[in-house]
């Protein structure tokens, strides 16, 4: 089963450590591990959890969480699960996850250094005197036929 999210900035190391503690709080043997170093802002994470059963039988969910914080994937694989284990990943931890992502509770705060409009070039420097332009009101050195600033032609 995989479920793809997009479009809020989440903190997916936050949010796998909470499908971490989804199966501690139900009884699994669970444990967490990045897989790889964030590269290009690419986040992988795997949640591997293990309920011993009866009679030496063990059902074994692998729970990846992997992209980037505003578009990514939890992706499970069910190894020797039953109908019960199935019905708790399918119903409850989805369901528990959604809502806890649609209530923002791992949302990454806002950081203005992510959301900065494009740098503003240095204007060039005025003379003192000269034609000012028509079109942006650039003072230009008295002998140009076009603005240095804007390309208006001046004569």
């Amino acid at each position: 089963m995989q479920k793809t999210y997009s479009g809020r900035n989440v903190n997916l190391q936050a949010l796998a450590q909470e499908i971490n503690n989804f199966f501690l709080s139900e009884g699994w043997e669970s444990t967490i591990q990045p897989m790889t170093p964030p590269m290009g802002g690419i986040q992988d994470f795997l949640i591997r959890a293990i309920k011993k059963g009866h009679f030496h039988h063990a059902e074994q969910v692998i729970v990846r969480v992997t992209g980037y914080p505003y578009d990514f994937r939890i992706i499970v694989e069910e190894e020797h699960i039953g109908p019960l284990g199935r019905e708790l990943i399918n119903h409850r931890l989805f369901s528990q996850i959604d809502k806890e992502i649609n209530d923002g509770l791992f949302d990454l705060p806002y950081q203005a250094a992510q959301y900065q409009p494009a740098p503003q070039y240095p204007q060039p420097v005025q003379p003192q005197q000269g034609v000012r332009c028509p079109q942006c009101g650039f003072v230009n050195p008295p002998a140009a036929k076009f603005c240095a600033n804007c390309g208006y032609k001046l004569a």
